[in-house]
């Protein structure tokens, strides 16, 4: 959503929080999924870690990726999607349906 509002590019950080106990020396690449974000520098309580990461960044949403049912669960995206096939006049594609695990139901404030 970022890119696509034009607020981050390529150059842009991601900077992540974890314990030291969560570190492990490499992860795969044949292991990330195209939306996994690689992280440029990681925090913990005792160190910050440059990864030096040559693996590229995601490029935006991968709509072919997102269920109907996903999308369900997920306003902003919807909307998205919604005003991106308005402004260009094409349809989106989307994932195939699933079955997703129910969600905590969120309480409207009564005040």
């Amino acid at each position: 959503m970022l890119r696509y509002m034009g607020a981050i590019d390529d150059s842009t950080m991601v900077v992540t929080t974890v314990h030291d106990k969560q570190l492990v020396d490499d992860i795969p690449v044949e292991k990330l999924l195209i939306h996994d974000v690689p992280v440029d520098i990681i925090c913990t309580p005792t160190q910050v870690i440059l990864t030096n990461t040559a693996i590229p960044k995601p490029q935006g949403i991968y709509w072919e990726k997102l269920s109907p049912e996903k999308l369900g669960q997920i306003r902003i995206l919807r909307e998205l999607k919604r005003r991106i096939e308005q402004e260009t006049g094409t349809i989106l594609p989307c994932g195939p349906s699933e079955n997703l695990p129910p969600t905590a139901q969120r309480r409207r404030r009564g005040w």
